[in-house]
């Protein structure tokens, strides 16, 4: 009936139209595009201490050697983590927006002497040292 009328046609076809482009579900949740932050125990294999590490306001979590811990952080809102190896410690941007928009990945090497930094898991170069108090 309604093909009938091509001014009714018209209209169920803009109403649906309409409900489809404003829906959630016709559009994704952020419009920002995201990086992944991949974080790699590298400390020596004779480490008696546990790396221990908090990013952003997530509870701390022990990372053991060889593994790696990833997490996705929003493009243009900068990320920190702090790191604990007793008696060391330190406190890091683990996303830096000037430094890296524009990356997919940022890549962490946590080592005996610091934090080393990459964009594409190679050519790492060191960002941040331990301290001690």
């Amino acid at each position: 009936m309604a093909f009938r009328h091509p001014f009714f046609t018209f209209f169920l076809l803009f109403q649906l139209f309409y409900f489809l482009s404003t829906s959630t579900l016709a559009r994704p949740q952020s419009h920002r595009p995201n990086t992944v932050v991949y974080i790699r125990n590298d400390l020596p294999n004779n480490t008696k201490e546990q790396l221990e590490l908090g990013c952003d306001k997530s509870p701390f979590f022990y990372l053991k050697l060889g593994q790696h811990h990833n997490s996705t952080i929003t493009v243009d809102q900068d990320s920190k983590c702090t790191a604990e190896w007793l008696p060391w410690f330190t406190n890091w941007d683990v996303y830096h927006a000037k430094r890296d928009k524009g990356y997919q990945t940022v890549y962490w090497s946590v080592r005996k002497n610091g934090f080393y930094h990459s964009w594409g898991g190679s050519n790492w170069k060191l960002l941040e040292k331990w301290y001690t108090e």
